[in-house]
């Protein structure tokens, strides 16, 4: 008797936990539904999405196909095909033990078991003519695969026996086991690749390019230190010319000296790839394409020659300074950008660390937020926060309630914002340790003088535009996190400022 098939939603919990945890990790569940199951591109990004919700993308995409009446076997000889002999490994004592040796073969012996059709218990016979309704078959090229595990191709029934004769599951030997593809280790960089983690870039980027490596070594003359827009916690900023068009490059670089440092690195970098390529708007920083071929991870943007807000805040340059209309026009920029990340989707997406050095400012100026390695998913519009494990973002701009209790909303970006329209009117630091109240938002709060003292007196007149920032910046910072308003409450009071 053949080996009945299990169905997907038969699979035992201990198998279908520890499969989505080696797709989870490396990405595969992309390819394996977008390519092999194939999903469309609405479904997939869908699915995505479960990252940011904290959930398991391959456990959604097993529950979405296994609804159809899919089987293990079907399972198992789409990951054969991916090559994907570690995922195999997990669900193979499911699948007949026909089908094991593809672990150890793949496609080669997956080919062999569909060619040889005239094989039948050892002996050379043609193998039987089988008609079976189409309701009854699953498709697989030109074959189809029967609901009890057996494979129909050209309407013949192919063999349930190995190449060199029948195969118990006694016989078996343990070395057709042992995966040709394992996951890839923690660590890793060489010459001739990029760290291990970013592997999965791959699977995260959608339509976004990859470029070869050598071409933005080129486009940066051999990474040229004049060449340098900035320095972080990720790495290294580089203005380059690729493809004759200005741009700038983020080439991530391991900081620190543990395992966890140079995850969480790469961990935020796959995160902004993955916000970016999904949620694109004027007013985000828009992404032209991304490395993994070379000795470091690269992400390549559009180069932004207006300069981040923190540098153009802080210039002495007086033709870098920004005027008032300037200033209105990026703060509206910024809060029309941060207000469809938080509608657009059926859950927000919150930046989580809105400040002067994340906007950047295009040749006329208008604002684009950057930097998404910190951006979340935030709760259900049923909800109003998310408990977070850690705390990220920078703390100046961070509410002490978020700061307190991990919880997450959209009203974190709203208090940020409020810092950073505080920044945009009175060009002051965030934080001054000799300041009497060292936060920018409590120097405001707290000031006894004129408020008008506080403008940025460089930019001359904008009194009016001065105190609107003021005022609503302050309604954006309040200490409640409820009494705080929506980023699209704060767009509308901004569009209604007169300078």
């Amino acid at each position: 008797m053949p080996h009945r098939s299990m169905y997907i939603y038969h699979l035992p919990h201990s198998e279908r936990r520890e499969l989505c945890s080696i797709l989870d990790y490396s990405n595969k569940w992309e390819e394996l539904g977008g390519t092999h199951m194939k999903y469309d591109f609405l479904t997939i990004q869908g699915l995505r999405k479960e990252i940011f919700r904290g959930n398991s993308p391959t456990e959604e995409l097993l529950t979405l196909w296994g609804q159809q009446n899919h089987t293990v076997l079907e399972l198992f000889i789409l990951l054969s095909r991916m090559k994907h002999y570690q995922a195999m490994s997990v669900i193979k004592m499911h699948v007949d033990v026909t089908y094991h040796s593809l672990i150890q073969d793949g496609d080669d012996n997956l080919n062999c078991l569909l060619q040889d059709l005239a094989l039948r218990n050892g002996k050379s016979s043609p193998a039987p003519v089988v008609h079976v309704p189409e309701e009854h078959l699953v498709n697989f090229d030109d074959r189809k695969v029967l609901n009890d595990g057996r494979i129909v191709s050209n309407n013949r029934l192919v063999p349930q026996v190995a190449n060199n004769g029948p195969v118990s599951r006694e016989d078996n030997d343990e070395r057709l086991l042992k995966p040709k593809s394992p996951i890839p280790p923690r660590r890793g960089s060489g010459s001739n690749g990029p760290m291990s983690e970013m592997s999965c870039v791959a699977e995260s980027a959608g339509a976004i390019p990859q470029i070869p490596y050598e071409e933005l070594q080129n486009a940066t003359n051999n990474w040229e230190p004049s060449a340098v827009l900035g320095k972080g916690g990720f790495g290294t900023v580089f203005r380059g010319t690729w493809k004759r068009t200005q741009v700038a490059i983020k080439r991530i670089e391991q900081k620190g000296n543990t395992p966890e440092s140079h995850t969480e690195q790469i961990k935020q970098s796959i995160t902004e790839l993955h916000c970016l390529n999904a949620y694109r708007h004027d007013n985000v920083l828009p992404l032209y394409g991304y490395s993994i071929g070379g000795p470091q991870p690269c992400l390549v943007y559009q180069y932004m020659s207006g300069g981040s807000l923190e540098h153009r805040l802080r210039t002495k340059d007086p033709t870098r300074i920004l005027s008032w209309p300037q200033r209105l026009n990026v703060s509206i920029g910024t809060a029309r950008g941060l207000q469809f990340l938080h509608t657009i989707g059926e859950k927000p997406l919150i930046h989580g660390d809105i400040k002067p050095a994340n906007i950047l400012l295009d040749p006329c100026d208008n604002a684009k937020i950057g930097d998404f390695g910190l951006a979340r998913e935030g709760p259900q519009s049923d909800y109003t926060h998310v408990k977070v494990s850690r705390i990220h973002g920078t703390g100046p701009y961070l509410p002490a309630d978020y700061l307190r209790s991990k919880k997450m909303s959209t009203k974190v970006d709203t208090y940020s914002f409020g810092v950073l329209l505080f920044e945009l009117a009175t060009a002051l630091h965030v934080y001054v340790e000799q300041r009497p109240d060292k936060f920018l938002r409590d120097h405001i709060d707290n000031y006894k003088g004129d408020i008008l003292d506080l403008k940025d007196g460089r930019a001359p007149d904008g009194d009016n535009c001065f105190r609107s920032f003021i005022e609503i910046g302050k309604v954006c910072v309040n200490r409640r996190a409820k009494d705080r308003p929506e980023m699209v409450e704060v767009l509308i009071s901004l569009e209604q400022v007169s300078l």
